[in-house]
């Protein structure tokens, strides 16, 4: 007996299996998709960043190919639970690529490493933003637990004197909180500090290059640091690098204009150039900022007088017929004039100190200020030696 199908009962049959397949099939990829989420995290539940580099290195690699798969897919795209283990993931794989270079003695390509930083951020924002911030906090713990094992690190190296691998896992650790978008204040003042100690080591070595070298990739790290460009400015005056003394000075007070340090340094700088105008503003510059700078003092008054003493030896040398003799002995004695006010405030912050005191009763004789110089030349007598 055959029984007989209705046309539109038949036409209703087809449609559901045809709408039952699509859905069988939407089902299974979706699964496919959350599977490749589901084996990346399998996977990273056997990394351990202490463990051999090669196995580690194979476990990430895979376990980034099947997160990358779940990203491109418009079902887990927007997963938060993806994101959450994608972020983990990408950090991982910067671990491995610094272990490596560390292990092969090789310079990591900074390229890759900011590229997978990059992936880190934008799935760590997707997961802090999530409205319900399921894995908000995980994401946060996750970061931070990493940079607080570096900054510990940092803290070993420093303790055992270190300096160099203490100033790096400080940095380390200040790049890592970046990822929150946060400023890991303590390892930055800890960074600038060991690099200056490393710095010192190398300078007592003179190795000047390698000191050199060294500060500038800390000061790359943390650009705004004046303390780390202090320490390339001390490498540069050590080298004897006028033009990039001169140089990383004003790239500091750029920085710092405030800094009375920096105008001394850059005052001496121009006195070794022999450029006395230049030399005269910055120091003027430094007491501007400081009036007691006792340095500054003594440096502005014995320039002025070393200046006036080159012009009277000059105009001793010309014929006394000559005019410029008389012109260079008035610029002289106006220079002498012009040592007086730092010198006498620099002698009376420092009353034993015997080569100023020595200059002051020199230099009251030349202007004629006999009682003067006679005040300075009784004080200079009573310090014993």
């Amino acid at each position: 007996m055959k029984i007989k199908v209705n046309k539109d009962l038949m036409m209703m049959m087809k449609k559901h299996i045809l709408i039952t397949g699509l859905a069988i099939l939407m089902a299974t990829a979706a699964f496919g998709q959350k599977k490749n989420v589901t084996d990346a995290i399998l996977l990273m539940r056997k990394y351990d960043p202490r463990g051999e580099l090669v196995e580690n290195k194979k476990i990430v690699t895979e376990a980034k190919n099947y997160i990358d798969l779940a990203a491109a897919n418009s079902e887990t795209a927007e997963d938060f639970k993806m994101h959450f283990y994608r972020g983990q993931i990408y950090f991982s794989l910067i671990e491995i690529a610094t272990l490596e270079a560390a292990e092969n003695k090789t310079s990591t390509d900074e390229s890759v490493l900011e590229a997978y930083k990059n992936e880190v951020v934008s799935s760590f924002d997707k997961v802090r933003n999530d409205p319900k911030e399921s894995y908000k906090s995980d994401a946060e713990k996750f970061i931070n637990s990493k940079a607080d094992f570096v900054y510990n690190m940092g803290i070993i190296a420093y303790n055992s004197k270190k300096y160099q691998d203490a100033a790096n896992a400080f940095l380390a650790a200040y790049e890592i909180k970046s990822f929150l978008g946060e400023v890991f204040n303590d390892a930055e003042v800890n960074a600038s500090l060991a690099a200056h100690y490393a710095v010192e080591e190398y300078i007592e070595a003179k190795e000047f290059d390698q000191a050199l070298s060294f500060a500038q990739g800390v000061s790359q790290a943390i650009p705004q640091n004046i303390d780390v460009l202090i320490s390339i400015v001390n490498i540069n005056l050590q080298k004897g690098d006028v033009a990039a003394t001169e140089t990383s000075i004003n790239k500091a007070l750029a920085i710092d204009p405030k800094n009375k340090q920096l105008y001394y340094v850059l005052g001496t700088s121009y006195m070794s150039k022999k450029e006395d105008e230049k030399a005269i503003l910055a120091l003027e510059k430094a007491l501007e900022i400081d009036p007691d700078y006792n340095e500054a003092l003594y440096q502005l008054g014995a320039h002025y007088y070393n200046m006036a003493v080159e012009k009277r030896n000059a105009s001793i040398e010309l014929d006394y017929k000559d005019p410029n003799a008389a012109k260079l002995e008035a610029e002289a004695m106006e220079l002498f004039k012009q040592a007086l006010t730092p010198l006498e405030k620099y002698a009376a912050q420092n009353g034993d100190d015997k080569i100023i005191l020595d200059i002051l009763y020199r230099n009251n004789m030349k202007l004629g200020n006999i009682e003067k110089a006679k005040e300075y030349k009784i004080k200079l007598d009573a310090i014993k030696d």
